[in-house]
């Protein structure tokens, strides 16, 4: 018997660029490329960074080691947004399977597994589309697309930690 929680959000692109899946690295150039100078940019990235992935934070305003000005600046400028769920469905067993959506007709599948190893595991998809037509699978059952993004790719592993309050 399956679960189905359906969640509706908003799939409607940011124009802001993203700064969900870069790293520290990344982070600091995109704030560089924003008018920050690169020394503060270095710290303020490592510290974005850890509420990123570390606390999963998804509001700038949640970033309390950051100034209020910095952070009003941030949110003019980039984005945190995770990717729509359109369908969540919870197996007996605890499986989590998602359909992700990552723009208007990009949608592809993450699976939770739980049982696996210590903590479960989390099938990701990388691309949208693919060509082996697994019955099971969503993404498999669309023609090949494109390859995912790296932000797309850890979007898949942010939504999945958020719904298992990780």
């Amino acid at each position: 018997m399956q679960i189905d929680l359906n969640r509706s959000g908003s799939s409607k692109p940011s124009p802001l660029p993203t700064l969900v899946g870069l790293d520290r690295v990344g982070i600091a150039t995109a704030l560089v490329k924003s008018g920050m100078a690169e020394k503060p940019a270095k710290m303020r990235g490592k510290q974005i960074y850890r509420w990123l992935y570390n606390q999963g934070v998804t509001d700038f305003a949640q970033m309390t080691n950051l100034g209020k000005e910095l952070r009003t600046s941030l949110v003019e400028q980039f984005d945190l947004s995770r990717p729509e769920i359109v369908e969540r469905l919870v197996s007996t067993d605890g499986t989590r399977k998602y359909l992700i959506r990552f723009a208007p007709g990009v949608e592809a599948e993450a699976v939770f597994i739980p049982g696996v190893g210590r903590s479960g595991a989390l099938c990701v998809s990388s691309q949208v589309g693919c060509t082996l037509n697994c019955t099971f699978c969503h993404t498999g059952s669309q023609a090949l697309v494109r390859n995912l993004t790296t932000a797309e790719i850890i979007g898949q592993l942010l939504v999945a930690r958020d719904d298992l309050d990780e």
